[in-house]
């Protein structure tokens, strides 16, 4: 037992310090960086505090383009090492199948977390700095909430990464798997649901005096997205692209909203909560799974 974990851990720890020092991760990083701070920036300059719902224009970048983040640290993480032979190499030594996709997934996880603690820094901590807002336990503790939601949300597209890399012929298949996966969840899906709805009720969802039904049915189809269920608990609503629904549903608007305790948001939004710490844990097991069935010989 104590040699199986010492194995998940070097092989973590390999994964790891390989996605952290990589051109490609190093660049998207900084990229993804420097707009969240841009944005962050600009709204603390508005005079809006996160606290006072101006993380909106933020909570839109996460939601819609850190995703690649997490396709990015996992599209390639199985079929590069199976097309390098170096899979192969490996199980000749004392370490199993399951070592390997546990310490390749632990190591991806790690990497993910910093991910998010630097992107939460760049963004509330820019707001906090420049509005002076104070921040005692109560604001903190949102923030800590916010940090894990996202870690959450980001997960599911790491998971959905390693599973393309697993079942995937080539690296370029599996990322262009990835980054399809990733325009229909996150930005395209509120623009094909508000068609979907207005042709089966028979209405424009822009006409106001006729679009209930429209509207009832595009709201349910949203439920079905992952993004959904990261911008609901976030800021009360959809942000992706077409996904309008019915507004003034929510009691709390979103986890920054200090006006309620945190049970109150716990009651309104625990659905949503539920989906974000399901979704990557059924798919990391799928990934698992699939690993573990799957000829690596070439």
């Amino acid at each position: 037992m104590k040699h199986d974990v010492r194995n998940v851990l070097v092989i973590a720890q390999k994964e790891f310090a390989d996605n952290l020092w990589s051109p490609r991760f190093i660049s998207l990083m900084l990229i993804f960086t420097l707009i969240i701070f841009s944005f962050s920036y600009r709204q603390a300059l508005s005079g809006r505090n996160i606290f006072e719902m101006g993380f909106l224009d933020v909570a839109q970048i996460i939601t819609v383009f850190l995703p690649l983040l997490g396709i990015a640290l996992g599209f390639d993480s199985v079929v590069k090492e199976r097309k390098s032979a170096s899979l192969n190499i490996l199980l000749t030594h004392p370490v199993y199948r399951d070592n390997i996709i546990t310490g390749k997934i632990l190591g991806a996880m790690i990497t993910l977390l910093v991910v998010v603690c630097v992107a939460v820094a760049a963004s509330v901590g820019t707001m906090l700095i420049i509005t002076g807002v104070q921040a005692g336990w109560t604001e903190l503790s949102r923030v800590l909430i916010f940090t894990v939601l996202s870690y959450l949300y980001l997960s599911i597209f790491l998971a959905l990464g390693v599973l393309t890399s697993i079942i995937s012929k080539s690296a370029v298949s599996s990322l262009m798997t990835g980054i399809c996966i990733w325009l229909v969840l996150c930005v395209v899906y509120g623009a094909i649901v508000l068609v979907i709805a207005s042709i089966v009720t028979d209405q424009v969802i822009f006409e106001i005096e006729n679009n209930d039904k429209a509207l009832d049915l595009n709201a349910q189809l949203q439920k079905l997205s992952v993004s959904h269920h990261y911008s609901e608990p976030v800021v009360a609503h959809g942000v992706t692209w077409g996904g309008t629904g019915r507004g003034g549903t929510h009691t709390v608007s979103g986890i920054f909203d200090t006006r309620y305790t945190l049970n109150q948001w716990t009651d309104e939004y625990w659905t949503n909560i539920v989906v974000l710490v399901t979704a990557p844990v059924i798919l990391l097991i799928i990934s698992f799974m699939a690993f573990m069935r799957q000829d690596i010989s070439g």
